[in-house]
């Protein structure tokens, strides 16, 4: 089948494959895929996010913690009391112990009642007294305190918050994944813009090379007939003319395949000199994309995650209101130990404490938290977040319209473009003809050298408007293949 019918025949295939790569541009791509930084840092971005939902997640574990303490306390103890109450009835008896009536009515407790008078003027010429209560309690405290505990939590309930959020995370990834491959197709599509450019450009030099070429015949032939007197001096100085022409266009060439094989360094991490000396052949790209849906676009996908993640948060903010429930055990062990404490009032004692042990005390059970109402964590943060799910869902539409539009846009690219390959071939043989057909004439002297120059020009212009044709089609096929979301490195083969 001839190149012409092929690309009448290309808006009818209906493959995704990227067929007609050559294997070094595919290798190429490959490597700067492999290389590029920015791909590197969007799947760091996902990993990232799989970490956060990860420790969401975490959140039904169980929570194992233990503590302890050791402190050495030194403080003055001081109180003083209200008005006492409950010690009448004592104060009263003593009264009623002393009445003369008491003898006569306790005539056994009578002596008993003179030994504790005579105790106490015994004390009281001694400079002692009972101890008596007083309302201010002065004193100091000195002791070591040692205590361990162990604890246990796990989450039994979030109030669906948690899985929502989970979920979240999960289409947020999803959504970087979808960037990713958005990332990944513009720089494939930036790989081949340089790959084929290289191609343009060496061919052209290789166009330059045959006319350099032809004019050196030429010039022969002139300097020729100019000694036998069959041309001119004005015939040289054309010819001449012609090869400077030539010479420009040879030193712009070097100057920009430098500028391309640094480029295609930097993209795929080559060596420079690899491109140096490469004259890839330029070719149009068979078949085009399927060109019937965008359902395939990165962008698309991605912002369709982005939505779904917009609601779960959204349902995650309105379980705000939902109690949450949790597990817990404990065990605690306390000590105190090498404790004393020293009291002025309301009686000059001391006590020492040796040892005081507290546990191992046990305890399990189930609690619960449940926000009733709150204004600043609740209702603000629903409308917040409905806010994003509206603001998502408006991106995602006018995203789809874009799309669309896009993709009519590429495919009548393409449909013009396959045209002007067919119109730039057919002026190409026209030209290629032309050239031959003047050359033979002026060789017999049919022609003068200025048409003869003409057809050789006319020859490079065509063949080089073929060459950018090619260029373009194959650009507008790539753009094609993106404009559907088919442009990944699954499909390149």
């Amino acid at each position: 089948m001839s190149l012409i019918a092929i690309l009448l025949w290309l808006p009818q295939i209906m493959l995704a494959q990227v067929s007609g790569l050559s294997p070094e541009l595919t290798e190429l791509i490959r490597l700067s895929v492999e290389k590029d930084r920015k791909l590197a840092a969007t799947h760091i971005d996902r990993e990232i996010t799989l970490q956060q939902r990860k420790a969401v997640r975490s959140s039904y574990y169980p929570k194992l913690e233990a503590g302890g303490k050791y402190v050495f306390a030194k403080s003055p103890l001081n109180l003083e009391l209200g008005e006492i109450t409950g010690f009448e009835s004592f104060g009263k008896i003593s009264q009623f112990m002393q009445s003369p009536s008491f003898p006569q009515m306790f005539p056994g407790l009578a002596g008993l009642t003179g030994e504790l008078m005579q105790l106490e003027q015994l004390l009281a010429a001694q400079g002692m007294a009972l101890p008596a209560l007083s309302k201010e309690m002065d004193g100091n405290f000195t002791g070591n305190y040692f205590g361990v505990d162990l604890s246990a939590k796990v989450l039994l309930f979030s109030g669906g918050k948690v899985p929502r959020i989970s979920h979240a995370l999960t289409e947020k990834a999803s959504a970087q994944e979808q960037l990713t491959r958005k990332s990944t197709a513009d720089l494939i599509a930036e790989v081949i813009a340089a790959y084929d450019q290289l191609a343009l450009l060496g061919q052209s030099g290789l166009l330059i090379d045959e006319s350099s070429q032809r004019l050196d015949a030429e010039k022969r032939f002139a300097s020729s007939s100019l000694r036998n007197g069959f041309a001119t001096t004005y015939d040289t100085l054309r010819i001449a003319a012609a090869e400077a022409a030539l010479e420009a266009k040879m030193a712009d060439f070097k100057g920009k395949k430098l500028l391309l094989s640094q480029n295609l360094s930097r993209l795929t991490g080559q060596p420079a000199s690899r491109f140096s000396n490469a004259f890839p052949d330029l070719q149009p790209l068979l078949p085009v994309a399927n060109t019937s849906t965008i359902a395939n676009r990165p962008e698309l996908m991605a912002l369709q995650s982005g939505l779904q993640a917009q609601k779960y948060m959204l349902g995650a903010e309105k379980s705000h209101y939902l109690p949450k429930v949790q597990a817990f055990a404990s065990a605690r062990y306390d000590n105190l130990f090498d404790a004393e404490a020293n009291f002025k009032s309301p009686m000059n004692i001391g006590v020492d404490v040796n040892s005081m042990t507290l546990g191992p005390a046990l305890m399990a059970g189930v609690g619960f938290k449940w926000d009733i109402f709150d204004l600043s964590g609740g209702s603000s943060k629903v409308k917040l977040a409905k806010l994003e799910v509206k603001k998502a869902a408006n991106e995602l539409e006018e995203a789809r319209e874009l799309l669309e539009l896009n993709l009519t846009k590429t495919t009548t690219a393409l449909e013009t473009a396959n045209a002007q390959v067919i119109l730039k071939s057919r002026e190409k043989a026209v030209a290629e003809k032309a050239l031959e057909m003047a050359s033979k004439s002026y060789n017999e002297g049919q022609i003068s050298i200025t048409e003869r120059l003409a057809a050789e020009t006319s020859y490079q212009q065509s063949a080089l408007e073929y060459l950018q044709a090619v260029y373009a089609q194959r650009q507008a096929t790539i753009e094609l293949y993106k404009a559907t979301g088919d442009l990944n490195i699954e499909n390149i083969k």
